[in-house]
């Protein structure tokens, strides 16, 4: 019995390495950029060194509820430019579904350094909407 007991503990901890490796445990690695409030989500934006950077860059957008978990958002867009005088420069922004519900890989190409402003939308399981923003790119 004591025996057995121990093969459940080992197992459950088995079973959790597997789901952080896999992609369903938190990305420790990543630091938070900046977190935006639309009813009752939160998007999250995510990135290795806690910044959006100036060139080709990745980040990660997650959806959460107040309680902090994942939500499915279903088809996501995302939207970048920043104004000047006597035009607009775009960005060009990619979002892609993670294996993991809520959780989206975005891959931005901004210009140059400063604010943009950025709009994020949604619709699916966790209702439509957008949320605009100013994203801060250095």
């Amino acid at each position: 019995t004591r025996v057995m007991r121990r093969i459940d503990v080992l197992a459950a901890v088995a079973a959790e390495i597997l789901v952080i490796a896999c992609g369903g445990g938190a990305d420790s690695g990543l630091k938070e950029v900046q977190r935006l409030k639309s009813g009752d989500l939160d998007m999250v934006l995510l990135s290795e060194d806690g910044t959006l950077n100036r060139g080709k860059d990745a980040f990660v957008i997650e959806f959460r509820k107040a309680d902090g978990t994942l939500v499915d958002a279903g088809a996501v867009t995302t939207s970048a430019n920043m104004p000047m005088p006597n035009m607009t420069m775009p960005a060009s922004v990619h979002v892609e579904r993670s294996d993991v519900p809520g959780r989206y890989r975005a891959t931005g190409d901004f210009g140059m350094a400063g604010g943009w402003q950025m709009k994020i939308e949604w619709n699916g399981p966790a209702g439509q909407g957008s949320v605009s923003f100013e994203g801060t790119v250095q």
